[in-house]
């Protein structure tokens, strides 16, 4: 079987601080490649960075928000054979659409959509010249359908789903191995971010840990597209997509009213 220290001896991994990045950065590192980590928290990641044994890490910081965000990282690992890039960088919050900032969504619009798109296109050509190169964008479980009360996020996310899906196939006769990864209820610190309540998820969150060693395994045999957990699956497979819209939309649309709530503290 083909091992993921094969792709390369360094990996960038995106928004490392925390979650299924900081997962990603753990599963690579203990399998002996150099990781670069990318976020904006400089002291997470220095403190992630030293916390991985047996390896070499560089901590970046970066803004992926920015228009100059993916062109940084890019000039920050240039020196580097990077063989591996996880695009994992994103973020949002539930809420309606016209009520939302303008400026604010064009922000997540770089950060959740055109960072990725920068990205694979930076790195994609990096690794077709060097004959060999490994792809994991990060989407989400809502790009596959319409997310009421957060109508930006699943539009932007199924850019991303879009574009891994059709470059697993145009890339592929390049050496170039491409998949796309939509986390559904993966334990993160998004689900506070977010607002929603644990106690009330239709499935108990999956560790991150778990989601990305699943994840690696879907990856070296080639899948296109993964989506954590077995449950997930089924309940992707059986749940009419109308049904999903509507669960979700009510699910999200309580979170936007947790997070609108004055806080007691």
């Amino acid at each position: 079987m083909v091992e993921i220290a094969s792709y390369g001896p360094w990996a960038v991994v995106t928004g490392a601080s925390s979650g299924i990045g900081r997962a990603f950065a753990e599963h690579l590192a203990a399998a002996g490649v150099n990781i670069v980590l990318a976020s904006r928290s400089t002291d997470r990641l220095q403190a992630l960075g030293a916390s991985l044994r047996g390896v070499a890490h560089r901590v970046v910081t970066v803004d992926l928000s920015t228009e100059s965000g993916a062109a940084a990282l890019l000039d920050a690992t240039a020196d580097l054979d990077v063989g591996l890039l996880v695009s994992n960088a994103g973020g949002g919050r539930p809420g309606r659409f016209l009520e939302q900032d303008l400026d604010d969504l064009h922000g997540r619009l770089m950060l959740n959509a055109t960072s990725h798109l920068n990205l694979a296109y930076g790195f994609g050509r990096r690794f077709v010249e060097r004959g060999r190169g490994g792809i994991v964008l990060v989407s989400a479980h809502g790009a596959l359908q319409g997310l009421p009360n957060m109508a930006h996020e699943s539009a932007a996310k199924a850019y991303v789903l879009n574009l891994g899906e059709s470059l697993h196939y145009e890339l592929a006769p390049a050496g170039i191995n491409v998949m796309v990864l939509l986390p559904g209820n993966v334990d993160t610190p998004i689900i506070e971010t977010f607002g929603l309540d644990r106690a009330s998820l239709p499935v108990k969150p999956m560790p991150a840990a778990a989601a990305v060693s699943e994840t690696v395994a879907a990856f070296l045999r080639g899948r296109p597209m993964h989506i954590p957990g077995r449950l997930m699956r089924v309940m992707t497979r059986i749940v009419p997509r109308s049904r999903m819209v509507r669960l979700n939309g009510r699910m999200l649309g309580q979170a936007a009213r947790n997070l609108s709530k004055p806080s007691l503290a």
